[in-house]
């Protein structure tokens, strides 16, 4: 038979039942809370990795702004040396030419004066 301890036994039940009802109500919103942190965390991410994904492709643009900077520094400097080599050249012709014509000049004012002599010495 029961005593009247089973009788508050059964009284507690339904009171336990709805404390475990409560508490198992908390627990989905507790993992919403959980989840909305973990939610905010993995769109912190997303997005932490979407600044990365951008930085990293403004890297790569310098380095490509760097390299087509110093290309252009070589053609240019490359440029100057071979005009410098020409005009250097250039100048080295016409004085060589500019000499090259006064002994010429020299050699005909000499052979024309030897043979000058030479017809002066005949008569």
């Amino acid at each position: 038979m029961p005593g009247p301890e089973s009788h508050e036994a059964i009284e507690q039940k339904p009171e336990e039942i709805e404390q475990q009802v409560k508490k198992a109500s908390r627990k989905p919103e507790q993992a919403e809370q959980v989840m909305e942190p973990l939610d905010e965390i993995q769109q912190r991410a997303a997005m932490a990795y979407v600044a990365y994904r951008e930085a990293e492709r403004q890297v790569e643009e310098a380095y490509k702004e760097q390299e087509q900077q110093v290309e252009k520094t070589y053609r240019q400097a490359k440029e100057k040396a071979r005009k410098a080599s020409e005009e250097g050249i250039a100048q080295a012709l016409k004085i060589r030419d500019e000499a090259e014509m006064q002994a010429l000049e020299a050699r005909n004012a000499s052979i024309e004066k030897i043979w000058t002599i030479f017809t002066k010495s005949r008569k």
